[in-house]
């Protein structure tokens, strides 16, 4: 049968077409396979794509899942987990359980977040993907809170190394403070998590935060009553509210400053004194106004009668520490400090030898001052001149030079001394004692290391540096024995092993 013009003429358009569509397809199949990456292949159809294989990121392969106790060998996690990875692929159970409902406020009201009602905390993550459809499924750790630690120690307080009651019952002797220092676990050592407060809530923000916190947070009413008249914190609803207030700061601790800036204006807050150390700080009020001048103060306290006071501090946005000097060194370098700060810190300075107050002359830098504001300094009874007797014998004794003792103002009374800028009294007193340290008197790393009963001479010897010391902040940053100082304090943070 004859075929029609019209046909002829289309036949070499169709053959064309059929070759083009021919040839495209195989290139699309050749491309696909030499490259299946998803980015490659977002030209095609949804179909296509979803059927490429894809290449997971670094982050996906890392987020292998967390083995609960029995889980085989092989499923071991072999890297660290991405945390927001981690709350992503929580399901909503847990996102609740962990304050995330998204809801203004939601984390200001949360109890132990994290922590289960069974006294465990669960922490989920997503299995690696399997491909295709499948729901993955989250693999959960589980933790235990810390319970049981001992008579008379909260779970939610809980320090492992200052609560050591075990430790503590076999001391020999607790005549120099040694059950309030740091005896930590050794076999086996705690692995719990410390609960939250009940009624938890996001911390104040600083500046506020110093002088209000939450109460939830640190729900200790004791010094509430004990210090309701030297004006410590005061309860006002759901808040703890810091006056500013302390057992030698009659009018406030501002005042206070201010007091002892007026009878030493050598101590120029900010520019010469720059570092301070308040010890048996309270509350840390001291530490939290300076603040204002330009001063960066470490204020610590031992973890006693005086409950939580340095959880107050912390929660105040104060920087303190848990510490006593007892028996061991601070945590501190040689020459650390422009002044330190005692306002009726309970610490005998005279006892042992005199070796709570070399600790001071250790950690106070050549030309820094101690300020004593005690009992000793302005009361007349016997055993207070007794204290104060002995604290003058051992002064002089050290070479420190009483610049101000000041009259008693609003009951109170403030002697400040300044340790010496160079060894020359040292080798002019009669009596060589407390003796100089020799190179064989230990080490000069403070870490768990036994107080000296010796003076470590002064490493200064240029008069310039010597006649000025402290130089004033920021100049001292240029000078050639801070910088050493610096060094020194590097090398032996390096060193440091956390135990």
């Amino acid at each position: 049968m004859a075929v029609p013009s019209s046909d002829r003429a289309r036949r070499p358009f169709l053959l064309s077409l059929s070759l083009f569509l021919f040839i495209s397809a195989v290139l699309v199949l050749l491309f696909l396979f030499l490259n299946p990456s998803p980015g490659s292949v977002a030209f095609l159809p949804s179909r296509v794509s979803a059927s490429a294989p894809s290449t997971p990121s670094p982050q996906q392969q890392n987020l292998t899942p967390v083995p609960t106790r029995g889980s085989p060998p092989h499923s071991q996690p072999t890297g660290p987990l991405p945390t927001a990875n981690a709350e992503a692929s929580q399901p909503p159970a847990a996102a609740e359980a962990r304050g995330g409902s998204g809801s203004p406020g939601a984390d200001d009201s949360s109890g132990a977040r994290g922590v289960e009602a069974d006294g465990k905390a669960d922490t989920s993550v997503a299995a690696a993907g399997t491909g295709g459809d499948e729901e993955e499924l989250p693999v959960s750790v589980r933790w235990q809170t810390c319970s049981r630690m001992g008579r008379g120690v909260s779970s939610t307080d809980y320090i492992p190394c200052l609560d050591n009651v075990q430790a503590i019952k076999a001391l020999r002797s607790r005549r120099h403070m040694e059950h309030r220092e740091r005896h930590c676990p050794v076999a086996p050592r705690p692995r719990c998590l410390v609960p939250l407060p009940s009624g938890y809530r996001t911390p104040v923000p600083w500046p506020r935060s110093r002088d209000m916190i939450w109460y939830n947070n640190v729900p200790h009413p004791k010094l509430v009553e004990y210090k309701k008249d030297q004006n410590w914190v005061t309860r006002s609803g759901d808040y703890l509210v810091f006056p500013g207030g302390g057992t030698q700061f009659k009018d406030g601790v501002g005042k206070y400053i201010q007091f002892i800036e007026q009878i030493m204006p050598a101590i120029q807050w900010g520019i010469r004194t720059r570092t301070v150390l308040d010890v048996g700080c309270g509350v840390a009020s001291f530490g939290g106004y300076l603040l204002d001048r330009n001063v960066i103060t470490m204020s610590f306290a031992p973890k006693d009668e005086h409950e939580a006071q340095i959880q107050f501090a912390l929660e105040r946005g104060i920087p303190a520490f848990l510490a006593v000097i007892g028996t061991q060194k601070l945590l501190f370098p040689d020459n650390s400090f422009d002044a330190v700060h005692c306002a009726r810190c309970r610490v005998h300075w005279y006892a042992n030898g005199g070796k709570p107050l070399l600790e001071l002359n250790r950690v106070l830098r050549p030309g820094g001052y101690f300020i004593w504001s005690a009992t000793p300094v302005y009361r007349q009874e016997k055993r207070e001149q007794d204290d104060w007797h002995a604290m003058v014998t051992l002064t002089k004794s050290i070479c420190w030079r009483t610049v101000v003792k000041s009259e008693v103002v609003n009951g109170i009374g403030v002697v400040i001394y300044q340790k010496p800028t160079s060894n020359s009294c040292y080798a002019e007193r009669k009596a060589n004692e407390p003796p100089l340290c020799s190179k064989t008197d230990g080490s000069r790393f403070p870490w768990y290391a036994p107080l000296d009963s010796c003076i470590f001479t002064t490493a200064l010897s240029s008069s310039d540096e010597r006649n000025s010391w402290p130089v004033p902040w920021p100049e001292r940053l240029n000078v050639r024995s801070f910088q050493k100082y610096i060094s020194v304090t590097s090398h032996l943070i390096g060193q440091v092993s956390v135990t």
